[in-house]
């Protein structure tokens, strides 16, 4: 089953990318549901959220994101620029309508209302409740002070996650989102709006004038007039997020490329490398190991060769990597001194 959005090749190319803490949330409580020991970085979270986050909107929000079908899409406002801020993200969420709120509660909860359009794209209400998740009683219970004091909780919840078990790694999770989007753009530049799609996932692919979106409903979303808007995360791995909602631009939270660069613990700490010469440099660095070529480290980092050439480019002038050519390659190596500010963290 899927969801279909038809639009050409040329509304795809006017897609834009956007980077959301809220959808770094998201997509970390899922591991509360379905850890992922493969994943280094999501069992760091998922530890550092039982430990640091209150009972009371820790439990709400995992009663929220344990569906496999369908989740608040109020919990991910779209973004409204290229990097949005966990502040006004929670102010937006704090801010929906209350009658989106209700339409979206009726989507996801059994014994609610049930939406005839939502009902009808699915196969019917005996089909929407069999996709519909019983109400979880943390849900009911902040529920019962109404739609816009709940929005509030759930506003103040999202903010506490981050702050407690997103924000000391930031930085560097920015850095991994950045990367992905300049990849991205790159490809698109080069070769076109459908290379957006080639290592999206799996669940995701171009047929026949449209994207098809592998879920477990039938739906056509025949509103995405201006392309689409691309959310990369780094809490996902096992498929990509939806939000579809006439007529805001239809959103998809996809993985991430590169995480790797978030698996080790050591660059949080305050004294680290990154923070003294940003965390791109500093995983640059680590990456030289061993002698590189520039398309080498990108493919390695998930990094843009511009971007790459760009800080290799004032690690050469500050003394940190070497060069030389052989052949057409120009080999990147770090330098004594280099090796000498990575001992304490590699």
């Amino acid at each position: 089953m899927t969801v279909r959005m038809p639009m050409t090749a040329e509304a795809l190319g006017r897609s834009r990318f956007g980077i959301s803490p809220c959808a770094e949330v998201v997509g970390s409580l899922r591991a509360l549901h379905r850890p992922s020991p493969g994943s280094p970085h999501l069992m760091r979270w998922r530890a550092r959220a039982l430990d640091a986050v209150p009972a009371a909107p820790l439990s709400l929000l995992a009663a929220l994101t344990g569906s496999d079908v369908y989740n608040l899409d109020l919990l991910t406002p779209p973004p409204e620029a290229a990097v949005m801020t966990v502040d006004d993200e929670v102010a937006a969420i704090a801010a929906t309508p209350v009658e989106l709120i209700e339409y979206q509660l009726d989507i996801a909860f059994r014994g609610r209302a049930i939406p005839p359009a939502v009902a009808e794209s699915v196969g019917g209400p005996a089909r929407l409740e069999e996709l519909r998740q019983p109400m979880p009683a943390v849900v009911a219970e902040v529920l019962d002070g109404g739609p816009a004091a709940f929005v509030a909780r759930v506003a103040d919840a999202m903010r506490t996650y981050f702050e407690r078990v997103l924000a000391p790694d930031w930085p560097r999770v920015l850095d991994v989102l950045t990367a992905d989007v300049a990849y991205r753009g790159d490809r698109m530049a080069q070769y076109g709006a459908l290379a957006l799609l080639d290592d999206f996932h799996s669940s995701v692919r171009w047929d026949d004038g449209a994207i098809l979106v592998r879920k477990p409903f039938e739906l056509v979303v025949d509103w995405a007039y201006d392309g689409l808007l691309l959310i990369p995360c780094t809490g996902l791995s096992d498929g990509v997020l939806l939000n579809a909602e006439r007529p805001t631009t239809p959103s998809i939270l996809y993985p991430a490329r590169g995480l790797h660069a978030l698996w080790s613990t050591s660059a949080a700490a305050p004294a680290d490398l990154g923070e003294l010469i940003g965390h791109t440099r500093a995983t640059l660095l680590a990456a030289l190991d061993i002698p590189r070529t520039t398309a080498e480290l990108g493919r390695r980092e998930a990094l843009s060769p511009a971007t790459v050439s760009y800080h290799l480019t004032i690690l050469h002038r500050t003394g940190l990597v070497s060069r030389r050519r052989t052949g057409r390659r120009v080999v990147y190596t770090r330098t004594d001194l280099a090796a000498a500010l990575l001992a304490p963290s590699v």
